[in-house]
């Protein structure tokens, strides 16, 4: 059984066939049939009908109770080389698109009916990518390779790789993949994300052909953790490791085979005890991590006092935990405890749901005393001073009952109230405790909550100053399309604030739609200023 290129297939090799990946476990005969037979596995198992067992006798052995099928090798390609596969992808076309499939490139218009989109400067592209002593980004994806080819034969080819992708294509182990990055001597980032790789006995023997790797991208390869770090035990230089949709669920001691990261992405995996998260925790150069679409229910650091920093990853800068399951306040006063955290990113949380998005970003502002970036936004020196003195009214009740007092020798607040509030003594230094006056309960009825402001446009003079009461929660948005209708404008209008309570005071541009009256201070007697 041979391929295209006339190299022999062996058990353990990687095929395709009907366009599904599988791996050859058995190749020979099964009687009463006449002929040779491959036994597959495939990476789908819902495309097998058995476990390698057939009328009684047993030919292969899968990992999936029907993964397995019998195929003809008639049905299945063994794929390409590397070699191959970089001059059919950037070798110099001769045709006047370059090689461009012209009739692929098209776009639906409003009847659903394909319009042909013209590739402009495709041969251009192509006579530079042709240049391979120059290339230094080199993608195969899905190109079906199997294996380097001839022996030093790409090295000598493309001299400069390195940014290499490899995934979705028909390694079957690790050595193979050796076999072609030892000759990429530049190589930094290699992508080996949806095949299925046979890890050697002794992962640290083929270190050298990675020597280089920095950047290494394990996603969809149905390996778990300890498979991950024996992978990375090849890699000395690894700062960067993405492991995404291989359904992880625990954890071990990463310290010496990730000593030396810097990012971690753990994507979409099946992630749901924080404990395990914390076998990371010793990652001393860790810097950004990425746990997104998981099923993490709450954060806490065990090793420290609600108002002390954690051991755990002392380096983190960059938090990512979007879409998991974290619905409680407390976890967010233990990523306070993170000695350097300034990123945090938390969307699709039910813990967004509590309150309304901006009373919720000020409340992660003034709990979390380093951030600088919250759902990507940055926190300006207004934004945390006022989230933080908003955050000291709203809970000065609460800390007075619990035996504070603006006296420091009289202040010895409960330790539920301390636990609950970690980070309030801290912003009590900072920006004084509140006032009495200050500490009144607000009334939730909305028409006690109304603003009384002023709208004034120096363009209508004639129509005089308009009193209106608006929410505070009203977004800015909503308030320039009121005052599109009020004048009878098309246009959207620039909007400013005065207040009232300053002489000459300043004018304050309203320049974020997404943001609540609320947020600039607003307060009943002020003007809006509009124009055009």
């Amino acid at each position: 059984l041979v391929r295209l290129d006339g190299s022999k297939l062996e058990v353990g090799d990687r095929v395709v066939c009907d366009n599904h990946k599988a791996t050859i476990r058995f190749i020979g005969q099964v009687p009463p049939t006449k002929g040779i037979w491959l036994g597959v596995e495939w990476d789908d198992p819902s495309r097998g009908r058995h476990d390698g067992c057939h009328e009684g006798v047993r030919y292969f052995q899968t990992s999936h109770p029907k993964s397995g099928s019998f195929v003809r090798p008639t049905k299945v390609d063994g794929g390409i080389t590397a070699l191959r596969a970089v001059n059919e992808r950037y070798g110099l076309k001769n045709d006047a698109e370059a090689g461009v499939k012209t009739e692929e490139l098209f776009v639906l218009d409003q009847y659903l009916n394909p319009v042909v989109v013209e590739m402009v400067g495709a041969k251009k592209v192509n006579m530079l990518q042709s240049q391979f002593n120059k290339l230094k980004k080199i993608s195969m994806f899905d190109m079906k390779v199997y294996a380097a080819g001839p022996e030093g034969e790409l090295g000598r080819l493309c001299p400069n790789v390195t940014d290499l992708d490899v995934s979705s294509c028909l390694f079957s182990s690790w050595e193979r993949v050796s076999e072609l990055t030892c000759q990429m001597s530049h190589l930094k980032d290699l992508n080996v994300s949806e095949n299925r790789l046979l890890i050697p006995k002794d992962p640290t023997s083929l270190s050298p052909s990675f020597a280089r790797v920095q950047n290494l991208t394990l996603n969809q390869m149905n390996i778990t953790w300890k498979e991950v770090l024996a992978i990375c035990s090849m890699f000395p230089a690894l700062e960067e490791l993405h492991c995404s949709f291989n359904n992880i669920v625990y954890f071990a001691d990463a310290s010496s085979e990730l000593k030396g990261l810097k990012i971690l992405d753990l994507m979409t995996n099946n992630i749901q005890d924080w404990n395990e998260v914390l076998k990371l925790g010793n990652l001393q150069r860790l810097e950004t991590l990425i746990i997104s679409e998981n099923k993490i229910k709450s954060i806490f650091f065990p090793d420290c006092s609600p108002t002390e920093k954690t051991a755990y990853f002392p380096r983190l800068k960059a938090f990512i935990i979007k879409r998991n399951e974290i619905s409680c306040w407390s976890s967010v006063n233990e990523l306070n405890k993170l000695q350097n955290l300034e990123e945090l990113q938390v969307a699709e949380n039910p813990i967004l749901r509590t309150y309304n998005l901006e009373t919720v970003r000020q409340l992660f502002v003034a709990k979390i005393g380093n951030l600088k970036l919250f759902s990507r936004t940055p926190i300006t020196y207004e934004e945390r001073k006022g989230a933080e003195i908003d955050y000291l009214k709203r809970f000065g009740s609460e800390w007075k009952l619990e035996g504070g007092h603006r006296d420091s020798a009289k202040n010895h607040p409960s330790d539920k109230f301390v636990a609950d509030h970690p980070r309030y003594q801290a912003i009590v230094e900072k920006w004084g405790a509140p006032e009495d006056s200050e500490l009144v309960e607000k009334s939730t009825a909305l028409k006690e909550n109304l603003l009384a402001i002023n709208i004034f446009s120096p363009q209508y003079p004639d129509r005089g100053t308009l009193s209106k009461k608006l929410p505070g929660t009203m977004s800015i948005e909503k308030l320039k399309t009121l005052i599109q209708r009020l004048y009878k404008e098309s246009t959207e209008p620039k909007l400013k604030y005065v207040s009232h309570k300053i002489a000459n005071a300043p004018e304050i541009e309203l320049d974020n739609d997404m943001r609540q009256l609320g947020f600039f201070s607003i307060e009943p007697g002020d003007t809006i200023l509009v124009s055009w």
